[in-house]
């Protein structure tokens, strides 16, 4: 699994073929998106067509069920609700992407990133998922992995705030980890 996360983190962005044509120029304009509030504004209309459920009625209740469970804690029944989306809906990266989240909730690491994996191969330009991912392996301690999600981060959202704190961390964290 390590040797496909570290293809993806150092293979060049593949753009996934999109649904909602708006999310290349969505993207685009994060790229240059230097004032902190109209980051917000975009990667929020960018979030918006990753919610929305391409499906049927059926399959979006179960989403926003799976997402309102999630809210509220109950994690397990977040869990079985995201498990179904995704088997209903393989080609749904917010679907991976939710569960996702859930196991990092649930402290399950190893599917978390399994999932965040199969998240990016769908929409490798997730900043969520990547963010998640960075998380993940910062917490296991694996800093100089974690500095290279940041990097394909910073390709897709290049003046993310905390991003250059964050970065400054983990390479504290690495150089002490060294010592």
């Amino acid at each position: 699994m390590k040797a496909l996360l570290l293809m993806l983190m150092v293979s060049p962005v593949a753009w996934a073929d999109q649904k909602a044509p708006q999310l290349d120029t969505l993207f685009e304009a994060l790229t240059t998106a230097e004032d902190a509030a109209e980051r917000r504004v975009i990667e929020g209309e960018i979030w918006q067509h990753w919610m929305a459920f391409p499906g049927g009625d059926t399959g979006g209740f179960i989403f926003d069920s799976g997402v309102q469970a999630m809210a509220r804690g109950d994690l397990k029944v977040a869990l079985d609700l995201m498990s179904e989306v995704i088997e209903d809906n393989p080609d749904f990266a917010e679907g991976w992407n939710k569960r996702a989240t859930i196991h990092y909730m649930q402290g399950n690491y190893a599917e978390s990133v399994s999932d965040i994996i199969q998240t990016l191969v769908l929409e490798p330009r997730h900043f969520g998922a990547l963010s998640g991912l960075a998380q993940i392996y910062q917490r296991q301690e694996q800093y100089a992995l974690a500095l290279k999600v940041l990097d394909q981060l910073e390709v897709i959202s290049p003046y993310s705030t905390g991003l250059d704190r964050w970065r400054d961390l983990l390479k504290q964290r690495l150089q002490d980890q060294a010592t």
